[in-house]
Order: C-alpha cells, then structure tokens, then sequence
C-alpha cells in the first residue's frame, strides 16, 4: 500500500476539522518521519520509541565494569567456588579508563563477584591476562 493510499484510507477514518475557510482533513496532512543522527526510532500504531546510540565516556566506564564482572564471574566458575564463598580479586591495568571505571563502580562490582575487597597490584605478573571493552587489564582470584 503506497503512502498515498494509506492517506487516504486514514482521511476516510478520520475526522475533518472545519473552519471558517473550509475543512482540514487526513488527506490535507503529509507526515513524514526523519530521524536524527545517532538515533534509532521505531515506531507502531500506538507507541514510538526513541533511543540516543551516543556512547559517553561515563557508559563506556559502566559497561568496562559490567565486563569485567563477567570476567570474575567466569574466573569464579572455572575455579569450582560455591555462589556464597568471598573472594579477593587482584587487579593491574595501565590503562587510565579501566583504573577510573572501577574506581567508580567498585561498590557494584564487589556486590555482584562476592568480593570482599579489590587491590591493585603493582605489576601484572602472575595474573591472567583480559580485556574488558577494549580496555586491557590483568587479574586473579583467591577465596577470602
């Protein structure tokens, strides 16, 4: 069904509007939808949605920690720990943006690993090497 067509079936649905100069109806409407840069929209009968794909620097730190949970989480499960045994968890990055997303989002971290403390070490030496959102870190485990 062209655009047109559609027009026209919703003029014949819908109301006209009259004025004093004559009627405004569907069929004297063009709708067109044009969506901005850095957007994605969909849209159905009754609902539109909108959201802005723009990654600022303080999602991109959100979404290091998210991965670097995935990471212990993982570290957790390949060394057979019970979901409620503590750990500690080892850190080394020289990277400034994994260094500032833990230190932003070190509470939520340690909530979801069972972590009951995160050091950074020195050097990377005798921790597994991983990456998290780009961002290279190292890092090991022990049960608390």
């Amino acid at each position: 069904m062209s655009s047109h067509d559609r027009a026209e079936e919703v003029g014949r649905e819908a109301q006209t509007i009259k004025f004093d100069f004559g009627e405004v109806g569907a069929d004297c409407l063009m709708l067109n939808r044009i969506v901005a840069d850095g957007m994605a929209v969909e849209a159905d009968q009754h609902f539109t949605v909108a959201l802005d794909l723009k990654i600022t620097d303080e999602l991109r730190r959100a979404c290091v920690a998210r991965e670097l949970v995935n990471r212990i989480q993982n570290r957790r499960k390949d060394q057979n720990y019970a979901i409620t045994d503590k750990i500690e968890v080892t850190l080394f990055s020289a990277s400034d943006v994994f260094k500032q997303a833990v230190a932003e989002n070190e509470a939520y971290i340690a909530g979801e690993t069972q972590a009951v403390a995160i050091k950074w070490a020195a050097a990377a030496d005798g921790l597994e090497v991983n990456d998290a959102d780009g961002e290279a870190f190292s890092f090991t485990t022990v049960k608390a």
